[in-house]
């Protein structure tokens, strides 16, 4: 217990031991004073825990978000990617479906940017072995850097 809270509590023990040891004299009930200061003391002792306990403030229910959710950025397109990228990685087999789709935006990009398809032999240059070996090969599981360098190779076609 703070300082702070002592003392109150004392002066308000002192003043209802004041007050009792009166009202009992007055009233001609002879109070015994050792008995009537360790009733008042044990009666403050447990008004105060009460307080204490009580007194504090309300827990919070609200959760913080340290990182918002990319659900909740408003482009359908953007969590569309997030959530097939989470599906490919929580797979427990080899889905076809990220690697079709990288094969799509590859394809958009090297028409938009150069005028080829993938199945050019140019693009196969522009586009490096680890991406071709991607789009190409059979459906396997990528690893979070395999994602990340396929990517960063679209991105800078």
């Amino acid at each position: 217990m703070s300082g702070g809270r002592w003392w109150p509590r004392v002066a308000g023990a002192v003043a209802a031991f004041a007050g009792f040891e009166v009202l009992l004299t007055v009233i001609e009930a002879d109070p015994d004073p050792i008995r009537l200061a360790l009733l008042v003391a044990i009666c403050t002792a447990l008004l105060g825990l009460l307080v204490d306990a009580l007194g504090g403030a309300e827990p919070s229910w609200r959760v913080e978000v340290e990182r918002p959710s990319v659900r909740e950025s408003g482009d359908p397109r953007l969590v569309r990617y997030v959530a097939l990228i989470e599906a490919h990685l929580s797979s427990r087999t080899a889905e076809h479906a990220l690697r079709d789709r990288l094969a799509q935006l590859a394809d958009q990009v090297l028409r938009q940017r150069h005028g080829l398809h993938r199945d050019d032999p140019e693009a196969a240059q522009l586009l490096g072995p680890e991406l071709v070996g991607v789009l190409s090969g059979p459906p396997r599981r990528l690893s979070r850097a395999e994602i990340d360098r396929c990517l960063t190779a679209i991105e800078e076609l």
